[in-house]
């Protein structure tokens, strides 16, 4: 857990560790899988909150955000996390939630409006759970919504005014401005999360380049042999690709290949990483799953892109073509079944690699349309 130095006015400022609050980031897209970036932003958090403080000096403060996961699912009310506080009981309190309708954190969270109490024992929207569990008694509140875009995603909140006497109009028009910055910090963090997306993307069909795709099957196998998991691959090739291209032309490929990207990311299962490989091939990272759950995996999209009409919408480039009839290949590996343990990790990595691709070809040459899985080396 970070602290920030002591300081006479600042005290300790907390926050929840950098890996934790990455999942406060998730506001763009579904995908649970962000890697960690650059920016630091519990430092921050640490910094920003602690400068609230020397401008509107308080005896605790906090700064609570939304999980963005549950509101993506439409789960109920939501929740807040404290994710960075100061004074007494602050390390009781981080890291813990509140549902996001309750108290005078979730009032200002349900109407993106700021709020001051003077009197907190009096104030009927006032929860006393927090204190019951920080052992610390509120008396005066001053809140605001932390806003990122058109969306409120949490609170910044002091309490008890140093001074003894009640927040006025200057102080919330100081915590206001501290907001905006947790806002531009939490903008700039999600910045730089959407460049590394982009740059590791494959431009057509949305999934992961082969770039990313060597690292993180790098990764997967170091965390593998570190935990003594499985780990599986399938990999996959289009069958007969090139007579699409033939007979419909490039556009029409390239628009099958991008519906054929979009059905392997929505197929895949949690925690699975899907790639273009290159051309009409793919590959699937199936950490934890042994051959025969990567065998299920890839008969479910095999069959899903079997059933699948291709292009039976118009699109910028021409009318509806309805294909259908398209077939893959899949070739499955097991990193603890089928590879013996020996060589350099990049050694390791490319014979596993190879064994699913041999599989592949094995299934090509059985008939195509069909998951064949590798021998032991």
């Amino acid at each position: 857990m970070s602290k920030w130095p002591q300081h006479d006015t600042r005290g300790a400022i907390l926050t929840l560790a950098p890996e934790e609050i990455q999942r406060f980031l998730l506001r763009t897209r579904r995908n649970p899988d962000a890697e960690q970036w650059e920016i630091r932003l519990d430092a921050q958090l640490r910094d920003i909150l602690a400068r609230a403080n020397d401008f509107v000096p308080s005896e605790a403060g906090c700064i609570l955000l939304d999980d963005p996961r549950a509101k993506f699912a439409a789960a109920g009310p939501g929740r807040l996390t404290f994710i960075a506080c100061f004074g007494e009981g602050a390390t009781k309190i981080l890291g813990s939630r509140i549902t996001a309708n309750r108290g005078i954190a979730g009032r200002i969270y349900q109407l993106g409006l700021p709020y001051i109490t003077d009197d907190a024992a009096k104030d009927p929207f006032f929860a006393t759970e927090i204190d019951s569990l920080s052992g610390y008694k509120t008396t005066t509140v001053l809140g605001v919504p932390v806003i990122v875009g058109e969306s409120i995603c949490g609170v910044l909140e002091l309490l008890n005014r140093r001074s003894g006497g009640p927040y006025v109009p200057r102080d919330l028009e100081l915590l206001q401005i501290f907001a905006g910055y947790i806002s531009s910090s939490i903008q700039n963090a999600l910045d730089a999360i959407r460049a590394r997306e982009l740059a590791r993307r494959d431009e057509l069909t949305g999934l992961f380049n082969d770039r990313f795709f060597h690292n993180r099957l790098r990764e997967e196998i170091g965390r593998a042999e570190h935990d003594g998991t499985d780990l599986a691959l399938s990999f996959l090739d289009l069958d007969n690709f090139k007579h699409i291209n033939d007979t419909h032309g490039h556009l029409a490929g390239s628009r099958t290949l991008h519906e054929v990207g979009s059905l392997l990311h929505a197929q895949s299962p949690p925690g699975a990483a899907a790639a273009r490989y290159g051309g009409d091939e793919f590959v699937i990272i199936l950490p934890g799953a042994d051959a025969n759950r990567a065998r299920m995996v890839s008969e479910l999209i095999r069959n899903r892109i079997a059933e699948t009409t291709f292009i039976s919408s118009p699109g910028p480039d021409g009318p509806p073509l309805n294909l259908t009839g398209v077939t893959g290949s899949f070739g499955v590996s097991s990193y603890q079944e089928h590879l013996t343990m020996g060589g350099t990790i990049d050694q390791r990595q490319n014979r596993f690699l190879l064994l699913a691709d041999g599989a592949m070809y094995r299934a090509k040459q059985l008939g195509k349309n069909r998951v064949e899985i590798a021998d032991a080396e």
